[in-house]
C-alpha cells in the first residue's frame, strides 16, 4: 500500500497525537483528584446533614407528641359547691367573689378581660344576679383585683380595646 505521506509526515502526526493526549490524560487524571476530594467532602457534609436532619425530626415528633398530649383541665366547682359560697343577696351580690371563683378555674398565664368574663358570670351565676354584670362594672372589679396584685396586666386597655388580665405575672413588658 503505497502511502502520499512521507515517514517524517507520519512520525510528526504521531508525536503531536502522544503529545495531545499525554496532556489530556494528564489534565483528566488532575480532574480526577479534584473531583474525587469533592466527592469526599460533600460525602462527609451530606452525612453530617442526613444525621441532623433524622434527629430534628426525631425532636419534632416528640414536640407534637408532647403538645398533642391533653392537660388535665381544672377542677370545676359543681353548682352544689357555689350554693355553698357567701355570694350576697340578689339585691347586692359580691361579684368581686363571683369573679374570683371563676378565676380560680382559669390557667395561670389564660388571658380575660371585662367582656368575657362578664358573660361568663352572667352565665355561671344568673340566679344569684338580680340584673346582668355589664363589663364596665367587671373593668372596676378587674381594676380592683389588679391594684391588690392578684391578677396580673397582661395588655392594657384603648378606647378601642379591652385591657386584658392573667393570674400569673407575664415575664415581659405588659403590651
Amino acid at each position: 500500500m503505497a502511502t502520499s505521506r512521507s515517514v517524517d509526515e507520519i512520525l510528526k502526526s504521531l508525536e503531536e497525537q502522544v503529545e495531545l493526549h499525554g496532556e489530556r490524560e494528564t489534565f483528566h487524571a488532575a480532574q480526577e483528584e479534584l473531583h474525587r476530594e469533592q466527592r469526599s467532602v460533600h460525602a462527609a457534609a451530606l452525612e453530617e446533614a442526613r444525621r441532623k436532619l433524622e434527629a430534628f425530626r426525631v425532636a419534632v415528633a416528640d414536640a407534637l407528641e408532647l403538645a398533642e398530649k391533653s392537660t388535665v383541665p381544672p377542677k370545676r366547682r359543681t353548682p352544689k359547691d357555689l350554693k355553698d359560697e357567701d355570694l350576697g343577696p340578689a339585691s347586692r351580690p359580691k361579684v368581686g367573689r363571683m369573679v374570683w371563683l371563676l378565676l380560680e378555674e382559669k390557667g395561670p398565664s389564660e388571658r380575660f378581660g371585662p367582656v368575657g368574663l362578664s358573660r361568663e358570670v352572667n352565665d355561671r351565676f344568673r340566679d344569684r344576679l338580680r340584673r346582668p354584670v355589664d363589663p364596665t362594672q367587671m373593668s372596676v372589679v378587674l381594676r380592683r383585683l389588679h391594684r391588690r396584685g392578684r391578677i396580673h396586666l397582661a395588655r392594657s386597655g384603648r378606647p378601642y380595646q379591652e385591657a386584658l388580665y392573667v393570674r400569673e405575672k407575664p415575664s415581659g413588658p405588659a403590651e
